[in-house]
C-alpha cells in the first residue's frame, strides 16, 4: 500500500472544498486505498489548528476516522533539517520513520525539495493524477 504523509495545509484545504484533491487524499486514506503516516506532534497540531478554524463537526469525524485509518510513527532518532522552513522538517521526520513514499504538500519549502531520500515531495491534485 502506497504510504504518505499530508501536510497540515491539506487538512486545511480539505476542510474548505469537498471536492478538491486534498479531500479526496483524505477519504482515499479513510477507505483503505492509502496509508497515512504521521506523528503525535503532527496530529496534535493538525487538530488545533481544525480548532482554529472552527471544522465542522462532520469533517471532524472524517478526520477523526483518518487518523484511526492511518498509522501513528515516533519521531527518528536524529533531527532532519532539510526544509529551511523548521517547522515543515517535522513532516520528512514522520516520512523518513514512516517509510513513506510521498509527503504531499502545498508548502513551497517542502515542494523545493521536491525529494528527500527516497521520499516524492508532490502537490495534492498531482498526486490524484498520479494514482487514476
Amino acid at each position: 500500500m502506497v504510504k504518505i504523509v499530508l501536510d497540515t495545509n491539506l487538512l486545511i484545504a480539505g476542510r474548505w472544498n469537498k471536492k478538491s484533491s486534498s479531500y479526496r487524499i483524505l477519504k482515499m486514506c479513510v477507505e483503505g486505498k492509502l496509508q497515512a503516516v504521521y506523528t503525535k506532534k503532527i496530529r496534535d497540531e493538525n487538530l488545533y489548528i481544525l480548532g482554529k478554524v472552527k471544522a465542522p463537526k462532520d469533517y471532524m469525524k472524517l478526520i477523526e476516522d483518518f487518523y484511526r485509518s492511518g498509522r501513528k510513527v515516533a519521531q527518528p532518532s536524529g533531527r532532519i533539517t532539510a526544509s529551511v522552513d523548521d517547522s515543515d522538517n517535522r513532516f520528512l521526520e514522520a516520512a523518513v520513520s514512516g517509510k513513506a513514499d510521498y509527503v504531499i504538500s502545498n508548502d513551497h519549502h517542502l515542494l523545493d525539495l521536491k525529494r528527500f531520500e527516497d521520499i516524492e515531495i508532490m502537490r495534492p491534485a498531482r498526486f490524484t493524477k498520479m494514482l487514476v
